[in-house]
């Protein structure tokens, strides 16, 4: 999911780590992680009526903190502290941080129904950038579901009444395909622990002077339990997700993840009283069988 990008893009699996094993064990911990992003982005939701984004997204980055730095050390030793590609991470925490605070923003401003489908045009963006930015050329079918993915946006967004935080999460969404392909170099270099810690510490670096310049306070005592569940959920999402693709192929948990869409929904009746129009509802089925698509084609794209 793409909502905040910190929980999906993060800790990407080495592309030989898919295992026909664990499928099912790979399905209950992209489940989860999928539950926990959710719960994260309502949680943020929450509080952003109440703090400002740049201190909630901080406090999420530094609270998660407790929880991704011993993973990583655990997973990868001293390797964890050292990165070889700085200027990827540079650009990676740019963006990836950018994304998570226009959405954190936006969370005032449209339904969370809304919010999500939108952050699911991410792949979009990424099919887009992938020949200027890595040199990989889409085909024929990727081209189609851009352009099924675009027609969901429309339906959510129409080109006539776009409203600015509708073009925010647009933005929102290029910026975290930028952060996408740069997780594939810095991962590649850096291995996911390293990527994961520097991107979290990046992002803590990032936001405390976003979060002083926008009025920082102590959150309430009533408020506490919130932000500690919402660094907890953020950061042990990262390491549920990263786990289920270490144990099971895109291809089978991408269909899993795209559920948030529908579970957005859901969430935000249940939550907020809020109702999806029925363009939303089919703009998020449209936008997620771009995704899929997209995911179809790129695995039978021949390598190399």
């Amino acid at each position: 999911m793409s909502v905040p990008p910190a929980e999906r893009t993060v800790l990407p699996a080495p592309e030989n780590a898919a295992r026909r094993s664990g499928i099912a064990g790979a399905a209950l911990l992209m489940a989860a992680s999928l539950a926990l992003v959710l719960t994260a982005g309502a949680l943020a939701r929450d509080l952003g009526a109440r703090y400002g984004a740049a201190e909630v997204l901080f406090l999420r980055f530094l609270l998660s903190l407790p929880v991704v730095a011993p993973a990583a050390v655990a997973m990868a030793g001293r390797r964890a502290l050292s990165v070889t590609r700085p200027g990827g991470h540079a650009v990676r925490a740019l963006s990836g941080v950018g994304a998570a605070l226009i959405f954190y923003a936006a969370t005032q401003h449209l339904p969370f129904a809304d919010l999500v489908a939108l952050s699911y045009a991410a792949p979009l963006f990424v099919v887009l950038l992938s020949g200027p930015a890595i040199g990989e050329r889409a085909g024929a079918a990727s081209a189609v579901c851009v352009a099924l993915g675009l027609a969901g946006v429309f339906l959510i967004a129409p080109p006539t009444r776009l409203e600015p935080w509708s073009l925010a999460m647009l933005a929102m969404a290029f910026l975290n395909a930028v952060c996408i392909l740069a997780t594939r170099r810095t991962a590649q270099a850096d291995g996911p622990a390293a990527t994961g810690l520097v991107f979290v510490v990046a992002g803590c670096l990032l936001t405390a002077p976003a979060a002083l310049m926008t009025g920082f306070r102590m959150p309430d005592a009533a408020d506490l339990p919130a932000f500690l569940l919402l660094g907890l959920a953020a950061g042990a999402a990262i390491l549920l997700n990263a786990a289920a693709f270490r144990r099971a192929p895109a291809a089978v948990l991408a269909p899993i993840d795209y559920l948030g869409i529908a579970a957005s929904a859901a969430i935000g009746f249940l939550w907020w009283g809020e109702r999806p129009a029925p363009a939303v509802l089919l703009g998020g089925v449209l936008i997620a069988a771009a995704g899929l698509g997209t995911l179809w084609a790129g695995a039978r794209r021949p390598a190399g």
